[in-house]
C-alpha cells in the first residue's frame, strides 16, 4: 500500500514539474486541457494533501472548507487573484506562486505587442493575406517610431523594471513609472498616475489583479492619456475597463492597444474585433518552452518544499503558514 502523500495536478503542465512531483508523491493529472470543474475539483481533492493549480481554478474559503486534508496550494502564475490567501492562511494552506521564472517572457511579449501595434504589423499582415494592398503610397499605413519615445510603467516589479531596461537600451526611451513602493530604478523616475498618463507615448500595466486595481484604467485614465499614446496590457484583464477601452479605440481617444488579458477570460468583449488598431494574444505573455518548463519546476517544487521534510520551497505568499 502506498502510503506517499497525494497530489493533484488540474491541467497538464511541462513534464519536467511532473517528474519532480511523481518521485515524491502519489500524484494524479488530469489530461485534459480545459478548466476543471468546480464540483470536479472538489472531488479529487477530498484526500489530497497538494494541489498544483491554474489560474482559472478558484480556490475559495468553501471549497478549502471540503478539503481538510489539503496542505498546500501551488499557483501555476506568478498571479494569484484565483486563491483566497488570507483565507487559506485561516486554516493553515500554504500557497505557492511561481515568480521571476517568466518576467523574460512576459516582458517579451509586452514589447512585441508594442512593436506590432506602432508599426501596424497586424494590420499589414491582414492586407496581404487578403490580397487588398492597393500599392505604396506616401501616406499609407503610417505607424510610430520608437526611438525617444516615453514609456510609462504602471506597476514596477520584476516584469515592469524589465520591459523598462529593454525600452530604453533598444530605443533609447525615457521611462517613468508608477509604483506604490520604492524601486532601484536605474534611470527610471518616479510619477504619480495622472503624471505618467499624460507624460507617456505608450503605458505598459504590470500589477496584480486585486480590489484597488480592478478597472484601475477607466474612460477617465483613457482621456488623461495622450490621443497619439498606445496602452498595453498583460497584467490582468479587470486591470483595465474593457468597454472603456472599446470606445476610446473607436472614438480615437488613443492611438492603440495591445493586450494579451481580458476581463471575461477566454471571451474577449464584442466588438473589439473590430478596431483595426487594437492588437489582441489569447493570454500567452509566458507561453514559450523556457518560462513555462521552468514555472513547472517552481510551482512542483513548492509543494515538495511544504510537503516533504528537509525540503524548501521556492515561493510561498504565507510564510507565516510554514512558521507554525
Amino acid at each position: 500500500m502506498d502510503s506517499r502523500k497525494k497530489v493533484f495536478v488540474t491541467r497538464e503542465i511541462p513534464e519536467a514539474g511532473l517528474k519532480m512531483l511523481e518521485q515524491h508523491f502519489d500524484l494524479k493529472v488530469r489530461r485534459e486541457d480545459s478548466p476543471i470543474p468546480r464540483d470536479k475539483l472538489i472531488e479529487e481533492l477530498k484526500d489530497c494533501d497538494g494541489v498544483l493549480t491554474i489560474l482559472t481554478d478558484k480556490m475559495d474559503a468553501e471549497l478549502m472548507d471540503q478539503v481538510p486534508n489539503l496542505k498546500v496550494i501551488s499557483n501555476f502564475a506568478v498571479g494569484y487573484d484565483n486563491i483566497q490567501v488570507p483565507q487559506a492562511t485561516q486554516r493553515g494552506i500554504a500557497v505557492g506562486n511561481t515568480p521571476e521564472v517568466l518576467t523574460q517572457s512576459t516582458a517579451e511579449h509586452a514589447l512585441a505587442l508594442i512593436m506590432s501595434v506602432a508599426k501596424r504589423t497586424n494590420e499589414g499582415d491582414m492586407v496581404m493575406r487578403e490580397d487588398s494592398f492597393p500599392g505604396w503610397g506616401p501616406m499609407y499605413m503610417l505607424g510610430t517610431e520608437l526611438e525617444g519615445k516615453t514609456v510609462g510603467i504602471i506597476g514596477y516589479g520584476r516584469i515592469g523594471q524589465k520591459l523598462g531596461e529593454m525600452m530604453e537600451k533598444a530605443f533609447d526611451c525615457k521611462i517613468i513609472y508608477m509604483d506604490h513602493s520604492e524601486k532601484s530604478t536605474g534611470g527610471a523616475r518616479k510619477v504619480e498616475l495622472d503624471e505618467l498618463l499624460r507624460e507617456s507615448d505608450i503605458v505598459s500595466v504590470h500589477v496584480p489583479l486585486n480590489e484597488n486595481t480592478r478597472h484601475f484604467i477607466g474612460e477617465k485614465e483613457l482621456k488623461m492619456m495622450k490621443k497619439s499614446a498606445y496602452l498595453i496590457n498583460t497584467a490582468r484583464g479587470p486591470v483595465v475597463d474593457e468597454e472603456a477601452l472599446l470606445k476610446a479605440l473607436q472614438e480615437g481617444t488613443i492611438r492603440g492597444a495591445g493586450i494579451d488579458v481580458f476581463e471575461k477570460e477566454p471571451r474577449r468583449l464584442a466588438g473589439l474585433e473590430k478596431c483595426k488598431n487594437l492588437v489582441m494574444t489569447p493570454h500567452t505573455a509566458s507561453a514559450t518552452w523556457e518560462a513555462r518548463t521552468k514555472m513547472s519546476e517552481v510551482a512542483a517544487q513548492n509543494i515538495i518544499g511544504v510537503l516533504i521534510e528537509g525540503q524548501a520551497p521556492v515561493s510561498i505568499l504565507n510564510q507565516e503558514v510554514l512558521a507554525k
